[in-house]
């Protein structure tokens, strides 16, 4: 056992070193399980706080909770952050916006007693691809109504346009 300053000890123990009290360094690297040459670190710059890498074959981070069920990932050579089914991102005191996926529906939910207000300048809303309109609505101008990417509907300074024929 060798003690520092008498505020930290570090010991020898069968599984590792076993340190009590802060331990300071400039990067930490974990050595377990770093199979073809992956590795993890964890490190701090003045610029940009405290700097968490890691270089998996599937997932350069994974953050698991108590139970070790995966809370999110980030897919090895991506910047996306991967939530699994069922698993929320909360805003709010009271977690009162949540947006997540199911495992069929893509949701997102405000539970507050305020409104959700989507904001912009342009609002479109697409399907999948993004190669067809369902509706378009534009500040200061019109909203637009489609059907099979076709436009039936919209509001003008005057009133309201339809178009085809079908008008039942």
């Amino acid at each position: 056992v060798l003690s520092f300053n008498n505020s930290a000890r570090l010991s020898a123990v069968s599984a590792g070193i076993d340190v009590v009290g802060i331990v300071t360094a400039n990067t930490f690297e974990p050595t377990g399980d770093t199979s073809a040459g992956d590795n993890a670190a964890i490190g701090y710059t003045a610029a940009e706080g405290l700097i968490l890498t890691g270089q998996g074959s599937t997932s350069d981070i994974t953050v698991k909770n108590d139970v070790d069920a995966t809370v999110f990932t980030v897919p090895t050579g991506t910047d996306d952050i991967l939530f699994p089914d069922n698993a929320k991102a909360m805003f709010g005191a009271g977690s009162d916006l949540q947006i997540y996926h199911d495992g069929s529906s893509s949701r997102i939910v405000d539970t507050s007693s305020g409104n959700l207000k989507l904001q912009g300048d342009i609002f479109e809303i697409l399907n999948e691809a993004g190669t067809e309109q369902y509706l378009n609505a534009v500040s200061n101008g019109a909203i637009s109504l489609y059907h099979n990417n076709d436009k039936k509907f919209e509001t003008s300074a005057n009133g309201i346009n339809i178009f085809g024929d079908d008008l039942r």
